[in-house]
């Protein structure tokens, strides 16, 4: 349909689609804007890329990243702390998670950019 039309009664019909169309709530506006910040740190994105693939704990991710223990476990408390990971124990490790639709998320991007 043509923007703004000039006609009235086309533009009636036009602004009442307009109502009809699907939003997005300001509540999910706020997490997912989170949720982007998070991600926007180049070592937390390397984080969750890496948990796309599997659960890792803090030993792994370190020497996956070839990045100081220290900062990797300070990123990973921030993805925690917001919602982007989860944690486990297994034996004496901590193992963390990536939460399912940071997951969906990173999966569509990683698709779009191989296409």
């Amino acid at each position: 349909m043509k923007c703004c039309p000039v006609d009235e009664n086309i533009k009636k019909e036009w602004k009442e689609s307009l109502e009809h169309e699907v939003t997005i709530g300001e509540n999910e506006i706020d997490r997912m804007c989170n949720v982007f910040k998070v991600l926007s740190n180049p070592i937390r994105l390397r984080i969750a890329y890496h948990l796309l693939k599997q659960d890792y704990c803090v030993e792994a991710l370190v020497h996956s990243l070839r990045e100081k223990q220290n900062l990797v476990s300070h990123h990973l408390s921030i993805m925690k702390q917001n919602g982007a990971v989860g944690s486990y124990k297994s034996s004496r490790y901590t193992y963390y998670r990536l939460d399912p639709e940071i997951r969906m998320v990173l999966d569509n991007t990683h698709d779009v950019k191989q296409k």
